[in-house]
């Protein structure tokens, strides 16, 4: 079960990650995108959506 949540995880990154391509967004601070947690992404992807 935890290889589920595993892989579902790392999939909803990827798409996240993806999004903020789209928008042309690379890095956070000095950060690349894949090196930052999922919940930073999250946040980043709403603010640009404008939630």
């Amino acid at each position: 079960m935890r290889t589920q949540i595993d892989k579902k995880g790392e999939a909803n990154k990827d798409q996240l990650i993806q999004e903020l391509l789209k928008f042309g967004i690379f890095k956070k601070n000095d950060k690349q995108l894949y090196e930052l947690p999922v919940i930073v992404l999250q946040k980043e992807f709403n603010q640009l959506r404008g939630e």
